[in-house]
């Protein structure tokens, strides 16, 4: 297999490949992807000053 086939090969992996990582995600995740929150709270955070947490 010369060079030019091997990265065209590749290439064509990679579009397969693409299509199944960016699919449309159904409605139901999409729409909850969409909302906005926030897991836990401002006040549980960890301070950039305090270095012991």
């Amino acid at each position: 297999m010369t060079p030019e086939e091997r990265l065209k090969y590749a290439a064509e992996q990679a579009k397969k490949s693409a299509k199944a990582l960016f699919k449309e995600k159904p409605q139901d995740i999409q729409e909850e992807l969409e909302k906005e929150s926030v897991l836990g709270k401002v006040e549980n955070l960890a301070k950039p000053d305090n270095k012991s947490e």
